[in-house]
């Protein structure tokens, strides 16, 4: 081949090279506007409002569809607080709890077979919507079980209260230097499948701590330690466990009935409230035991009348602070007296307060401050959910 020839075929050569670029990159482009159209061609099942003011201002998601539509919705609306929940206060909390990401995924593989899909089809669209990793929110949901904290509880009834209604309230002491604190929200969820439920929490996170649904059924959760022979992380994380009770259960009978035939996992004790039948029970759990009580079995001695009650664990003394309390206002236990004299008063609550009316389907929340105050000593913003449950 002639230098000429060679010539001309290098430039043909160069030129189909360019060629092949510019079309690369056309169409790359093209594929990203599809996707772009795509995704913004989505329908987002979901709203989202605010309640309180201030610095006292929480979210109010509301969302519906599918699982995986639920929690697209979650993550498209609330992207920036879901980015900042996983970037942010997840690192603080494996860093408190000594726990690396190795050892988060290799938990996370024993929980799974015990975690129902229709949650992982959640988190999966929690990722997608908030343009997050799938595995990341995954780390993020079991971190509860792999602490221990201490909380208060009372769910009271019949005479103890003025007009007989279910009062209850779930006091969360947990650690507030994550800052798992800096976005709280109300999500009221409309499963396709199941009831409707207000998960007291925060963006970024799907399971449940503290809640009520439809039909006035309220949980509240203490953290407490049996022992590690009564204990395990093969099984399901607790804030699944409580959200399960909150979907599938109509009364008090099988919200008890979805505890005592769970994978359990760790030392937890439940209060499980249910105001159209107006009772309530406590529950003491472990991997191995789940025992029920009512006002006349509780395992320490103080008990009062359509009363059950729990703070710090069951060999406590602040189970004698929370008695007195609730002695002294007995017959008159109301939102007030949950929310001013046992947590405010005692100083239970530090990283959220939640007290609930389950029979008027009532709720107050308080949440710990970005500076660190303790929620129970900050405002509680009261919320009606009847109307919420019936709307989207």
């Amino acid at each position: 081949m002639s230098p000429s020839d060679r010539h001309k075929a290098l430039s043909n050569v160069f030129s189909l090279t360019i060629l092949a670029v510019v079309l690369g990159v056309a169409l790359g482009w093209f594929a990203l506007a599809i996707a772009s159209v795509a995704e913004e061609e989505r329908t987002v099942n979901g709203r989202v409002e605010t309640i309180g003011g201030g610095d006292n201002k929480i979210s109010v998601l509301h969302l519906w569809g599918t699982p995986y539509e639920i929690g697209y919705a979650h993550g498209r609306l609330c992207s920036e607080e879901v980015r900042d929940f996983l970037k942010k206060t997840m690192p603080l909390m494996q860093f408190g709890l000594q726990a690396s990401t190795a050892k988060l995924d290799q938990i996370y593989a024993g929980m799974q077979p015990f975690i129902p899909k229709e949650y992982e089809e959640e988190m999966r669209g929690l990722a997608d919507g908030a343009g997050v990793s799938f595995e990341a929110v995954k780390r993020g949901h079991i971190l509860p079980d792999l602490s221990e904290f201490h909380c208060t509880f009372f769910a009271a009834h019949g005479k103890a209260t003025p007009n007989g209604d279910l009062i209850q309230i779930r006091a969360l002491d947990y650690a507030t230097q994550a800052h798992i604190q800096d976005h709280p929200a109300l999500i009221i969820t409309h499963p396709e499948r199941g009831h409707a439920f207000v998960n007291v929490g925060w963006l970024g996170f799907i399971g449940c701590v503290s809640g009520m649904n439809d039909e006035g059924i309220a949980v509240s959760e203490i953290g407490d330690s049996f022992g590690e022979e009564h204990e395990t992380l093969v099984g399901e994380p607790m804030p699944f466990l409580l959200r399960d009770v909150l979907e599938r259960a109509a009364s008090l009978k099988g919200g008890v009935r979805i505890i005592r035939k769970a994978h359990r996992t760790s030392s937890y004790l439940y209060a499980i409230g249910d105001g159209q039948a107006k009772k309530a029970r406590a529950l003491v759990t472990a991997k191995d035991f789940c025992r029920v009580y009512d006002d006349k079995s509780l395992p320490f001695p103080g008990k009062l009348k359509d009363t059950v009650y729990m703070s710090m664990g069951t060999d406590s003394p602040w189970n004698v602070k929370v008695h007195a309390v609730l002695k002294a206002n007995w017959g008159h236990i109301d939102p007030q007296v949950g929310m001013r004299e046992v947590m405010t008063g005692l100083g239970t609550g530090n990283l959220h307060a939640v007290a609930y009316d389950a029979t008027n389907l009532r709720i107050w929340v308080a949440n710990a401050g970005r500076d660190q105050t303790p929620a129970y000593k900050r405002e509680y913003v009261e919320y009606d959910l009847r109307k919420a449950f019936k709307a989207r």
